[in-house]
């Protein structure tokens, strides 16, 4: 199906306000995500900015990723997206992002001490190898991981595994506990609800 730009742009104006009203337009949702005259391919995708679980498409043009909006199937969040998944492209072709390991030398050695360098992947694999296994030696007490809550759910199931079954030890831990234990601490003290104030319940009620 073929759109033009004006009506690409109509037709996420309507797929918003639908989600937003909790209603569903036949043929709208088949329209936002077909691929228009400037040749956009839209695939689903789930947004990793943070743990919510919001469902995206994805527009991809020539290999690249050249545009982002959410996805009207999504229960989540219903079509929607907040500033961080409309900027989602940004973040794969940022000037800054690593394209390559780094590790910690000194004098062409690993040292926790050093400055980083760019090394091969296969330097890199076997660098963490050897000292998962000097910590093992330690017993399970010596070994820990930090999770994401941008982790998927297949990511922190492999990570569990990789601990539990692989290493055999219990500490495993979300990021969550440093970054979002402290304001469920204030969102109870403040408001009595251990989450941020303005989910789509809030809007629609």
């Amino acid at each position: 199906m073929k759109q033009t730009r004006r009506e690409f742009i109509k037709n996420n104006a309507i797929a918003t306000t639908a989600a937003v009203a909790g209603i569903t337009i036949p043929g709208v949702k088949e329209a936002v995500a077909a691929e228009g005259d400037d040749g956009i391919r839209w695939d689903k995708a789930a947004c990793r900015y943070c743990g919510t679980g919001c469902s995206v498409l994805m527009g991809v043009k020539d290999g690249k990723v050249v545009a982002s909006q959410g996805d009207p199937d999504a229960p989540v969040n219903r079509g929607l997206n907040c500033i961080k998944g409309y900027f989602l492209p940004k973040i794969l072709y940022g000037k800054d992002r690593l394209t390559q390991p780094l590790l910690r030398k000194t004098d062409g050695k690993y040292d926790k001490n050093g400055k980083f360098e760019a090394v091969s992947w296969e330097e890199a694999f076997q660098t963490m190898a050897d000292k998962w296994i000097q910590a093992r030696k330690k017993g399970p007490k010596g070994i820990g991981m930090f999770g994401s809550g941008q982790w998927t759910v297949w990511e922190g199931y492999a990570a569990s595994k990789l601990l539990k079954a692989g290493f055999r030890s219990n500490s495993l831990e979300p990021n969550a506990r440093h970054c979002m234990a402290s304001a469920v601490g204030a969102f109870m003290r403040g408001f009595g609800i251990d989450e941020p104030m303005g989910c789509y319940d809030d809007l629609e009620h």
